[in-house]
């Protein structure tokens, strides 16, 4: 079947993929981001209207900027069983930020043999163990369906104003920086992981799970980088929760 095929929409921050081996005839999509920049209130960006420009192999480039706070350039890169999300990210304010990300969302509400919207099939990996995610404290704040979890070694969520100010982070628990969802038939995994992660997040609502990238602190002019990888896999989680790691740890 070859590599992934990706859709874009002109002014749209987000795409839509299909030709996907492991799930025949279904479709995903690509939230990509769903919010950019500095972490502090007030200061991530939504709605922008990007630019979209088709490169080689089925890659296509994102370009959006909010003039005098933020711009950035995505490159949705695709595979045969993931696409990588390169985000560079650059603060045009003149204020230093503590901290930058990304609110790259994956959704999976249409794909009919993986939805999950009981999130009893999505599983996570904290403290060296598989965990499904419903088995981790919860945090209900003022939308019940949405989750968002601390990541090991990154900031801890209650100190990140954006996911604060949910009100929806649990105390003392951190994941690895990743969700994975599995298929109904249980024999297939699609996964969403970032290099570095600042934290995840999981809405019930429309069975979409993000692993948030961080660009890092950025002063006045500096640019930041990250990855995120969704997978499209037939494996056990084991298996790919090894084979994630070696390609994270390889990749520059």
């Amino acid at each position: 079947m070859g590599r992934i095929n990706i859709h874009v929409a002109s002014g749209n921050m987000g795409a839509g993929l299909s030709n996907i081996p492991a799930f025949p005839g279904e479709g995903f999509g690509l939230g990509f981001p769903e919010a950019v920049g500095d972490v502090a209130p007030g200061y991530c960006f939504n709605g922008l209207k990007p630019d979209w420009r088709q490169l080689e192999d089925g890659a296509w480039e994102q370009i959006a900027r909010a003039g005098g706070e933020v711009s950035y350039v995505l490159t949705l890169i695709p595979g045969d069983d993931f696409v990588d999300a390169r985000l560079s990210v650059t603060n045009e304010s003149d204020r230093t930020w503590e901290s930058s990300f990304a609110f790259n969302c994956f959704q999976a509400g249409a794909a009919a043999s993986i939805r999950d919207n009981e999130c009893v099939r999505h599983w996570c990996r904290t403290g060296g163990e598989f965990k499904r995610l419903i088995e981790i404290p919860r945090q209900f704040g003022p939308r019940p369906t949405v989750q968002l979890y601390s990541v090991e070694g990154a900031m801890p969520g209650a100190s990140i104003p954006f996911v604060a100010n949910f009100q929806a982070t649990p105390a003392n628990v951190a994941l690895e920086g990743w969700l994975a969802l599995q298929s109904r038939d249980g024999r297939r995994l699609v996964a969403a992981v970032s290099r570095p992660a600042l934290f995840v997040f999981q809405n019930m609502e429309y069975s979409c799970h993000h692993s948030a990238p961080c660009l890092g602190p950025l002063k006045p002019g500096e640019t930041g980088e990250a990855l995120t990888r969704v997978y499209f896999v037939e494996a056990t989680l084991e298996d790919w929760h090894a084979r994630m790691c070696q390609e994270m740890a390889s990749l520059p």
